[in-house]
């Protein structure tokens, strides 16, 4: 019976990663429009003009088609094709059809009477159908595009998809471009490439555009190699990153660096050497190296005791009644814990960094990108690579002119990405009408080692 067990025990750890579980972040998708919600029970949602709850999605595949009843969704094993509705009938040119009200004879009261009836949207959408006087005259490609209208408007079905960068770089391009620095999906794919980003590599990466270069490398190094993200302030801010539910291992791989702590490397430099010196001894780890989670833990907790320890027994026993009072201390206890760990992880980061061994050095910022990755680019090694992204072609012909003059680079490129974007259909191949004026400027190189004068 223990043999028979592991396999299933196997099935569910691969199932686990695309069954959609309460608490995911999950992309809803119906046609064009694409939405992100966290999955919670008992909660509404609107989309598209649409209430319901997202209950209905639970325990079910990423990928799966819901249609909604009665502000609930439920899973349709098949969806129809605009094809089955057709008739045979058919027009040559649509040269005499004019778009009038009068073309359909049923009323909006009408329509709503049968949604609230419980009919299906591939019900309404042959009742509007039979009761057009121009449908049959429109040609076979009118036709087709009449019905997809009609399907986007009548049929509330939507798509539940795992978040990845690709989704995530789309419905930010379309929604709020600013917030990612109008990053497109080939630039972002050119980023990638350009940096040689892949397993087993130390990336460093300053990302101001909502943490999404952050979230592509850690997706495209798929937990094996360290980040290291460079941002303004105390915390970063990067919600795409909290949106692509990565796994523990993952994040635990990713290192914060403030840009206030950057000029404190030339300080800890030295001591840097020292640890260095001392680990090929036999001398003791030092307290910042054998700091596990746990010791943290236990040293929050003497803390507290030892903070606590001069009280009265009557505060103590008062403290313990009161819940607002074990509430407060608990996030006090959590806090300090948070700062230690905090702590602990930025002089790990430093001590990797002053190893001067990355492999990657990529900058997306809204920030001028000179003084950054003149400043960084020392801690990046020999015949590495560097990837400097901005929308302002000034920005990047700048840091171009600067490194060229310092001389620590070769293979010196500048580039502008454009894309067009195709519709592909049978005899109505073309390109869209409405596209991307521009796709960013990027700025890539290779470090060399600088002889010393």
């Amino acid at each position: 019976m223990a043999t028979s067990s592991e396999p299933m025990c196997v099935d569910e750890r691969k199932t686990s990663n695309v069954t959609i579980k309460e608490g995911d972040q999950a992309i809803l998708k119906k046609g064009k429009t694409v939405r992100i919600f966290q999955i919670r029970k008992k909660r509404d949602i609107w989309l598209d003009k649409i209430k319901f709850s997202l209950d209905g999605a639970v325990g079910h595949y990423y990928g799966s088609t819901f249609v909604v009843k009665n502000g609930q969704m439920h899973k349709v094993q098949k969806t129809f094709k605009e094809a089955e509705v057709l008739g045979p009938e058919k027009g040559t040119d649509n040269r005499d059809l004019h778009d009038l009200d009068s073309n359909q004879k049923l009323s909006r009261e009408d329509i709503e009477k049968m949604k609230k009836e419980g009919a299906k949207g591939q019900e309404i959408i042959e009742q509007l159908i039979e009761n057009s006087t121009t449908f049959k005259g429109k040609t076979e490609y009118a036709q087709e595009k009449w019905v997809k209208k009609k399907k986007q408007k009548h049929v509330a079905e939507f798509t539940v998809l795992k978040p990845n960068t690709r989704l995530m770089c789309q419905m930010y391009h379309e929604k709020s471009p600013a917030k990612i620095l109008n990053i497109r999906m080939d630039t972002l794919a050119q980023i990638l490439t350009y940096g040689n980003v892949h397993a087993f590599t130390n990336v460093a990466v300053v990302d101001t555009c909502s943490g999404l270069v952050v979230g592509a490398v850690l997706e495209r190094l798929g937990g094996y190699g360290k980040v290291f993200h460079f941002h303004p302030g105390e915390r970063p801010a990067r919600p795409i990153v909290d949106n692509l539910n990565f796994p523990q291992e993952f994040l635990d791989n990713l290192y914060n660096f403030p840009f206030c702590e950057i000029n404190s490397l030339k300080s800890e430099e030295g001591k840097s050497d020292d640890l260095i010196d001392n680990s090929h001894g036999d001398s003791v780890p030092s307290e910042g190296d054998s700091l596990s989670d746990t010791a943290v833990k236990q040293c929050t907790d003497s803390n507290t005791e030892t903070n606590t320890g001069g009280e009265s027994t009557e505060s103590q026993d008062k403290d313990n009644t009161d819940p607002v009072a074990r509430k407060r201390k608990a996030e006090m206890s959590t806090r300090e814990a948070n700062k230690i760990l905090y702590s602990k992880r930025l002089s790990e980061a430093k001590e990797l960094l002053l190893k001067r061994n990355i492999d990657c050095l990529i900058i997306a910022s809204k920030f001028n990108p000179t003084p950054l990755v003149t400043t960084l680019i020392e801690y990046v090694a020999p015949s590495r690579p560097i990837v400097v992204y901005s929308q302002y072609k000034e920005a990047v012909m700048d840091a171009y002119a600067y490194l060229r003059e310092i001389g620590c680079l070769v293979n010196y490129r500048v580039s502008e990405t454009w894309l067009r974007e195709y519709q592909i259909l049978p005899m109505r191949t073309h390109p869209e009408i409405q596209m991307s004026a521009g796709g960013g400027y990027l700025l890539t190189a290779t470090t060399i080692v600088k002889e010393q004068k």
